[in-house]
């Protein structure tokens, strides 16, 4: 990328400033809780090698296990799929969504080649013409019936068959782009989450809307008139969402720099969390009986609550922005998460509050 007469100062800050531009978008642990993996906005996935046995007092810093390139764009979700085949990793990008060998991966020995590709639909236009490729901005699996669900950037949610790579089913319904969703699958739910400032969800089966969900109207705010205003403009989008184990809690976060954690069962929201930036990602600690919620967002903090509001700790982390959250469980009350975001860092907590270490994530081009 640069020639060889560039003085070297020259090129150090350069070379500063396409690190700091870097952004990671996701993470997660492998199924095993060995490996660590995130995707960057450049199309790149980084594994970090842990270990199956991670003590707490004495966790160290891994080595990166693999360095490669899935997508020419930027990868906004990775998620593990469990199959007769082994292991594998399914990523969702700006193009499309592609599935690899696990093993292909870690490995790293010879360049992996996807074992299929899927596009979101796209819609038709007049005289010949079709809109252009909707971006996946999350994905989620239902391992029991090898169904994959996509969030797409055109509005819409897709159901695929894994087996036959076809869609099979759309959910029609949001206004604008779709930033999240999660998968109730015991009771056949789809929960989605929106630039339109709603919730939506959806019955698997019928591909039918159940409810629609509002952070400043009922259900989730009793004793309050619906809302004229739209709830773009009360609330904010919504920008990330995540089910406990129990499928009986879901916690969501919103543009207007807050979260709420909502029963279920009875659509009533328990606590309404307020953070200092949009949030950008959420999830349940992980562990036995964990009614423990953490978040990152558009600052530089690691937010520890319980899922009825109260904040437990508050951390600092590397990136100005994070987007990407993984958490897995160490056994007990004990649980490892990882952060990411903008730059080329990603900081690794056992105590919620304060990291163990940070990891450099390699710089590509």
């Amino acid at each position: 990328l640069k020639s060889r007469h560039v003085p070297s100062r020259q090129y150090g800050h350069e070379a500063q400033r396409a690190l700091k531009a870097m952004t990671v978008l996701c993470a997660e642990f492998s199924p095993s809780g060995e490996h660590l993996v995130c995707a960057t906005d450049r199309g790149w996935v980084h594994v970090w090698l842990f270990g199956k046995q991670i003590a707490p007092d004495g966790l160290q810093p891994p080595k990166i296990s693999s360095s490669t390139q899935l997508h020419e764009c930027a990868i906004y979700s990775i998620i593990f799929l469990h199959s007769g085949a082994g292991e594998l990793l399914i990523s969702g990008s700006d193009d499309d969504i592609r599935c690899w060998r696990w093993e292909d991966l870690v490995g790293n020995t010879v360049k992996p080649t996807p074992l299929f590709q899927l596009h979101n639909p796209r819609r038709n236009l007049r005289r010949g013409g079709m809109l252009p490729l909707s971006e996946t901005s999350a994905l989620a699996i239902d391992a029991s019936s090898s169904k994959m669900y996509s969030a797409a950037g055109d509005g819409n949610a897709y159901a695929w068959d894994l087996v036959t790579q076809k869609c099979l089913s759309t959910f029609s319904g949001h206004t604008d782009m779709l930033h999240c969703l999660a998968l109730r699958s015991r009771q056949m739910q789809l929960v989605t989450g929106s630039e339109d400032g709603t919730l939506r969800i959806w019955d698997v089966r019928s591909s039918t809307c159940s409810n629609v969900l509002r952070a400043d109207a009922p259900p989730l705010c009793p004793g309050t008139n619906m809302p004229t205003r739209n709830p773009v403009e009360t609330c904010g989008w919504c920008s990330c969402l995540a089910i406990d184990d129990s499928q009986n809690w879901l916690a969501a976060g919103w543009g207007n720099r807050f979260l709420c954690t909502i029963e279920l069962n009875t659509l009533t929201c328990l606590a309404c969390l307020p953070v200092t930036a949009p949030p950008q990602a959420v999830c349940f600690q992980p562990g036995v009986d964990s009614q423990g919620v953490l978040s990152v967002g558009a600052e530089t903090a690691l937010y520890n609550w319980c899922i009825t509001g109260e904040l437990q700790t508050r951390a600092t982390v590397s990136c100005a922005s994070a987007f990407a959250l993984a958490a897995r469980n160490l056994g007990g009350c004990d649980c490892l998460v990882a952060v990411g975001g903008v730059g080329n860092m990603m900081d690794v907590f056992c105590d919620m509050s304060h990291p163990a270490f940070s990891l450099a994530v390699p710089h590509t081009t």
